[in-house]
């Protein structure tokens, strides 16, 4: 009487499980043939981020330099500024009295008039020495503020300095010489503040120029 065959319960040798074996290994490269090469791949790019990174100690170094050319930059615009503010200041200051001394002029003007007048009395003459010193007082305190006379007698006609009132024909002085005084000009800090009021001479008619 001959065996049933029952499929699954034939024995397997050695050999052909060997065979099964390198089969299942073909297949799997076969279906995960880029497996190996992904892994390398990003073996190589991880260490190629590493390498990128900034180093910290440069990064704040550079940062350092940034920060020390942003500082300067702001010093010498705030040294600029504390000079121009300064130079503005001590103009301000120079001619801040500028509008007061201005009307004080014509007073000392009429002072000067006063004392001119003649001295015919003890009394008047009395008088006369307290107007002085009360004159001078009211000239030292102008001068302190930079107040200063234009020197014009005797001098050749500047019109940046001078205000003709008349011309009179001289042979005794050089044309546009001033020969006379009318009203005092003054300067403040170096700014003519009033011109002087002046009789210049002139050269007489017919009188060869040459």
């Amino acid at each position: 009487m001959e065996k049933e065959h029952t499929p699954g319960t034939e024995s397997v040798t050695p050999s052909e499980e060997a065979e099964i074996a390198d089969a299942d290994e073909s297949l799997s490269n076969e279906v995960h043939p880029d497996a190996s090469t992904e892994d390398t791949n990003t073996e190589t790019e991880e260490t190629l981020e590493e390498t990128e990174e900034v180093d910290p100690v440069a990064r704040m170094a550079e940062e350092a330099l940034l920060y020390k050319d942003r500082w300067m930059r702001l010093a010498a615009e705030f040294d600029n500024y504390k000079k121009r503010t300064s130079r503005e200041f001590s103009m301000v200051v120079k001619n801040a009295g500028q509008s007061l001394i201005s009307q004080l002029l014509p007073t000392l003007d009429n002072i000067e008039r006063a004392l001119q007048a003649p001295q015919t009395t003890e009394e008047t003459k009395t008088f006369a020495q307290g107007v002085e010193m009360i004159r001078q007082q009211l000239q030292d305190t102008l001068d302190k503020e930079g107040l200063s006379e234009i020197k014009a007698a005797e001098t050749a006609f500047d019109p940046t300095q001078h205000e003709a009132v008349m011309a009179v024909e001289r042979d005794d002085h050089p044309a546009d010489t001033v020969i006379e005084v009318v009203e005092k000009g003054y300067m403040l800090n170096e700014k003519v503040l009033r011109p002087a009021k002046v009789i210049v001479s002139r050269q007489p008619a017919g009188k060869d120029k040459g």
